[in-house]
């Protein structure tokens, strides 16, 4: 009986939650790769073919992605977990995908406990964020999204840590979340205007110092972009302006940027999930005042993917984290009872999975 209490108190042994988080990430991921084969999509034949090239191969098959080059962390890692099974580049990718994702959950619960003194509420919070369904769909899959929203949460972390402490340890954690992260996938630029704003309305420094760190900040980010920019152009002549203008040549039809749309990819976000961040802004007032602080400055970097020019709830789920702290207060003030939030959680989950899986019906019959 004094086990069972255990894993409902709120200062219950971290080993505990984190048990409950890998099993659940365990079985998203069996559940995913086994009944839901990988989609071999366009990306994942540029991440394949680039990862190919880094590593010498040439043919005729061989396509260039002189683009992805610009972000060769994932070929990189492809490459690095591809001798594991002899060779195969498809299983390799989706390995480091599953790594990444056991490391986005760590992640996930350790911001989570920033904005909470309640470990088994920080565990649902993250149960929901690891199961939403753009990560079932596409993190667990041949993208590059998952790795990338692992620096965005370790980055976002890092930032809220140096608004309360603005220690060097801090500013370093974030500072090579951001910077890492520019070679993942541009995600990391909102991740770096955040960190921004944290650093301007940081209130222990003086202004002086604000400049100097955000110097900082733009200085290495600078210094990551330019070095790559500068190997990619050498060899191809190819630079983030030709990326860029590729993007945005993209037929508005396929790009699919209309309200509907973008409303339903928001939407699909957090699915069920919503509810309990329209909770959590509801009781707004009841969130302590550094905390809002802290969500009205993440707020303009995490609306900034409405300007991406493919429309997505893959590319929106930078609003994620955002969203988790306000459904973790959402499901603070929804019920002090173990039950009903554990029961809230199952819901949300299982709603993921009911899109998970019957997303193609369900489109045809919203449309």
């Amino acid at each position: 009986m004094m086990i069972t209490k255990n894993w409902f108190s709120a200062d219950s042994p971290h080993r505990y939650f984190l048990c409950i988080i890998f099993l659940v990430a365990a079985l998203n991921v069996f559940v995913r790769l086994n009944f839901l084969p990988p989609t071999i999509s366009g990306d994942a034949h540029g991440y394949i073919d680039t990862a190919r090239l880094i590593s010498g191969e040439k043919g005729e098959g061989l396509t260039l992605y002189p683009g992805r080059l610009l972000k060769p962390l994932t070929p990189l890692g492809i490459l690095l977990f591809t001798p594991l099974f002899h060779g195969n580049m498809i299983a390799g990718f989706l390995a480091l995908n599953t790594l990444c994702y056991v490391l986005l959950a760590l992640a996930m619960y350790a911001l989570l406990l920033l904005f909470t003194t309640d470990r088994f509420l920080a565990m649902l919070g993250t149960l929901i964020f690891i199961s939403a369904y753009p990560v079932l769909e596409y993190g667990l899959n041949l993208f590059s999204d998952i790795g990338s929203w692992l620096l965005f949460v370790v980055a976002i972390f890092g930032a809220v840590r140096y608004y309360r402490d603005a220690s060097w340890k801090n500013l370093s954690i974030a500072l090579a979340a951001v910077v890492t992260g520019l070679l993942w996938k541009e995600y990391a630029v909102l991740a770096g205007i955040f960190f921004g704003l944290v650093i301007c309305c940081e209130p222990t420094r003086s202004w002086k110092e604000k400049f100097a760190r955000i110097f900082l900040l733009g200085a290495c980010s600078a210094v990551v972009i330019g070095i790559m920019q500068w190997i990619v152009y050498i060899q191809f002549h190819y630079t983030y302006i030709d990326f860029i203008l590729e993007a945005a040549s993209v037929s508005p039809v396929l790009t699919e940027h209309t309200p509907y749309f973008i409303a339903k990819s928001i939407f699909a976000v957090l699915l069920l999930g919503w509810g309990l961040v329209l909770a959590g802004l509801w009781h707004w007032r009841s969130i302590p005042r550094r905390d809002q602080y802290t969500l009205l400055m993440l707020l303009p970097p995490s609306l900034l993917c409405l300007f991406w020019t493919f429309v997505s709830s893959r590319l929106y789920y930078v609003m994620a984290p955002l969203l988790a702290i306000l459904a973790l207060h959402g499901l603070k003030t929804l019920s002090s009872r173990r039950l009903v939030q554990v029961l809230a959680t199952v819901v949300i989950i299982l709603g993921s999975y009911t899109w998970l899986f019957a997303s193609g019906t369900l489109r045809a019959f919203l449309q």
